[in-house]
């Protein structure tokens, strides 16, 4: 078996690829991306072999983490909606506006993060 390299700042790596997609391999995975890959290595393993053998294991997590974050500004913005007053207290909107995010990574981390695939 021949491994090719390709050099990196004076280190030299393998030039193997976990999928065939190539910028899905490269690009780093977010947070709610490697959640999932994280329920899914432990809670479905032969869900999780298969989409690695497949080639489409990293191309899947990265579009769970698009889709989450953008569940999570469409849920912080409905959340926003309900304070009408347009307070000019900067700490009272930071705190409201951290109150709307957490409770919308609470809702998709629970109901769309930990799916089986």
């Amino acid at each position: 078996m021949i491994i090719n390299y390709i050099e990196k700042n004076g280190y030299l790596f393998p030039d193997i690829q976990i999928s065939n997609h190539e910028k899905a391999d490269t690009t780093p995975l977010g947070k709610f991306g490697q959640m999932c890959l994280s329920y899914m290595k432990v809670e479905n393993p032969d869900r999780y072999a298969e989409l690695l053998m497949n080639g489409e294991l990293m191309p899947l997590m990265h579009k769970v983490n698009d889709e989450a974050y953008e569940q999570i500004e469409q849920i912080m913005g409905k959340s926003m909606k309900r304070y009408k007053d347009n307070s000019t207290d900067t700490m009272l909107n930071f705190k409201r506006r951290n109150t709307a995010k957490a409770i919308a990574e609470e809702i998709v981390i629970k109901d769309f993060v930990l799916l089986p695939r």
